[in-house]
């Protein structure tokens, strides 16, 4: 998968799609976030990501400042330019301590970029894209927020089936559920924008239900 390409026209279409909407809107799928909000934070995101490349540690984030749509393109462009003159190997500063290069932020960012856009318009999201997305839920961040105490699982298997791919959520003795839908529908799930009456649940639903009750994401 060519992540830097479909990243750069996920922001064409996210510049777009911010440009196309009421700056003032509710975004249903962020409770107490518009549009500007939005709009506010995810160009705030493309410029640390820059710092980040920079590989002198974390840099500061601070999506206080009002940007447009306009500030958005030129945010995402500059990192998206940025990103194809490192190579993947880069070294640079990631929130990942077992990936500290420039790749970890191309995979990042289009996902960052595919689950925001879809808050804005709903748009069908790519089936390579959501894999992707599921398998960085599942590999890396429920792990990181169970290592770091901000999420407790109750014990007990379940698992997610695409029809092309599985994984297992969680893993060991007790109730066994099985998640079943595509995967941008498993990933939105994952990140909080569907529920579980939106995908077929087999097995035991209540102990599925107690899973995705857990912050499963940041």
């Amino acid at each position: 998968m060519d992540h830097l390409a479909l990243l750069e026209g996920e922001v064409v279409a996210m510049a777009a799609a911010l440009r196309a909407a009421d700056p003032t809107r509710d975004v249903a799928s962020c409770p107490g976030w518009t549009v500007q909000d939005l709009t506010n934070h995810i160009t705030a995101v493309h410029r640390w990501v820059l710092g980040a490349l920079r590989n002198e540690g974390s840099p500061p984030y601070d999506d206080s400042v009002v940007s447009t749509a306009d500030d958005y393109a030129a945010a995402a462009t500059a990192l998206v330019t940025r990103l194809r003159e490192l190579p993947e190997d880069a070294p640079c500063w990631t929130f990942n301590r077992d990936d500290q290069t420039a790749g970890f932020w191309r995979r990042r960012q289009l996902q960052e970029v595919s689950i925001h856009r879809w808050d804005v318009e709903q748009h069908e999201i790519d089936e390579a894209v959501a894999e992707a997305g599921v398998d960085e839920v599942v590999s890396f961040f429920l792990p990181r927020q169970v290592r770091s105490g901000r999420t407790t699982l109750p014990a007990g298997h379940v698992g997610l089936d695409t029809g092309r791919a599985m994984w297992t959520l969680v893993d060991g003795d007790g109730p066994r559920a099985f998640l079943h839908a595509g995967a941008p529908d498993l990933n939105l799930l994952l990140w909080g924008r569907r529920t579980l009456d939106e995908v077929v649940v087999e097995g035991d639903a209540a102990f599925a239900a107690a899973v995705f009750a857990a912050a499963l994401t940041p």
